[in-house]
């Protein structure tokens, strides 16, 4: 194993043991983000000593992305900043103090935004360090999500109990893993899964003899339904719709190229009702007061997250289009939530990463947001037409995974996991092309 490649791997499960704790936990997101600084500089240092390129299309990406931030972190003179949307209650209450003529950042809050920049380190920093590895240098991250995703469902196991593995005081009886949020766990089981059965299509392809759609197929039902069974008790509504999609996606990214026809079809079939018939007997036998718990979230009738949206998008209004900052959303909302629906929790997300997002940074967002995307969109199809080796099968897992994690970014807020939004890191980096295409089998 190249010398490069080791500190990649700490750092991706690292963040997936130690990013999931949230702002109630910040001891452990403290070492990820010191931690990820001593593997980027000893990623460096092995790159240097080798004489390998660092990935120019990750480093621009993530120029892109700390932009907006970092600029709201600029201190304006009194005549700009009075001038943006919704400083007014600001100006008033620094005016008792006589603070109302001082210079005054972009960001409503410039600690939070400092901290978010803090805490997109290591998710950036991973991007940049798996998009320099060569493609089989990738798989093994992918093996590694997947092995860890693995790992977490039976640390669940032993919190179904109650007793065991509470890293985070939840008490909650329902499958957490290393996160605090049981949609997080769901989101990193589910592209877990997708990781796990494009290592094997890729270990697959890899050998001189290959293995036919068969075996495979067996090797995906078993985890279909173990993640499966892990997703429903998680307790994430989403999640487990979201399982609906993954499966056939899973499917599809396991299948060996060149197989096809009616045979396929059957395969892909048989796989649909081994793993229907394996959950419903799985959640038969173990019917419990876990299993009923998940089931009545199902009939809960009150959702909140529509009056969160809907405040959400009077305090995008109120700032638009330069947004509040990033990480502000939690002091804006205290502004804008109406009295009407206050109650005991407190409204630290929107539940929705777009409304979010487009309340921090405004219009600016929405062009950062298409910048990226293009940039992605770009080399992506390159990679694809290449046709290099691992390329399509790599950039399926991502498209497949990009897919899930949109579809629930409007209910949840993934992107604010550090342990999510680094395996979506490694996704993003599985669109970009090695930074050397000699060596990049």
């Amino acid at each position: 194993m190249d010398r490069a490649v080791l500190p990649v791997l700490v750092l991706l499960a690292a963040s997936l043991v130690l990013g999931g704790g949230g702002s109630p936990s910040p001891l452990p997101e403290l070492l990820l983000q010191l931690g990820a600084a001593v593997l980027a500089f000893a990623w460096y240092r092995a790159m240097v000593g080798t004489g390998r390129a660092m990935s120019r299309p990750a480093l621009i990406a993530a120029a892109i992305f700390l932009a907006l931030p970092l600029l709201q972190l600029v201190p304006l003179p009194p005549s700009l900043w009075h001038s943006m949307p919704g400083r007014g209650p600001e100006i008033e209450a620094l005016s008792l103090i006589g603070a109302a003529d001082r210079w005054r950042p972009w960001s409503m809050a410039p600690d939070r935004t400092l901290a978010g920049v803090l805490s997109s380190l290591p998710p950036l920093l991973m991007l940049v360090m798996a998009a320099s590895l060569r493609r089989r240098e990738r798989a093994l991250l992918l093996a590694l999500a997947s092995a860890v995703a693995l790992v977490s469902l039976f640390v669940g196991v032993g919190q179904m109990r109650g007793d065991l593995f509470d890293f985070y005081g939840s008490g909650n009886q329902v499958i957490l893993g290393f996160q605090a949020n049981r949609n997080t766990t769901a989101d990193i089981l589910l592209v877990g899964l997708l990781a796990a059965v494009t290592s094997l299509r890729l270990w697959n392809e890899g050998r001189g003899e290959r293995i036919g759609p068969a075996p495979l197929l067996v090797l995906v039902a078993v985890l279909s339904m173990l993640v499966g069974v892990g997703v429903f008790m998680t307790g994430s509504r989403a999640g487990i719709a979201l399982f609906a999609l993954t499966m056939p996606a899973a499917l599809a990214l396991a299948w060996p190229r060149g197989a096809g026809g009616r045979k396929a079809a059957l395969g892909a079939a048989m796989v649909g009702a081994i793993v229907v018939v394996g959950l419903g007997a799985s959640l038969t036998l173990s019917a419990n007061q876990s299993v009923t718990r998940v089931v009545t979230r199902f009939a809960a009738d009150h959702e909140t997250r529509p009056d969160l949206w809907r405040d959400t998008r009077y305090a995008i209004d109120a700032t638009m289009p330069f947004g509040s900052g990033v990480g502000t959303f939690v002091p804006v909302m205290f502004a804008a939530e109406r009295l009407e629906v206050v109650d005991t929790k407190l409204p630290n997300r929107a539940h929705n990463e777009y409304l979010e997002y487009a309340l921090e940074g405004g219009a600016f967002a929405a062009l950062v947001a298409l910048l990226l995307v293009v940039l992605f969109a770009v080399f992506a199809v390159r990679e694809w037409r290449s046709d290099a080796p691992f390329a399509r099968a790599q950039i399926s897992c991502a498209l497949a995974a990009f897919t899930l994690v949109a579809l629930h970014s409007m209910v949840d807020y993934p992107f604010r996991s550090m342990s999510m939004a680094t395996l979506i890191a490694v996704m993003a980096a599985l669109l970009l092309p090695p930074p050397e295409r000699s060596r990049a089998g």
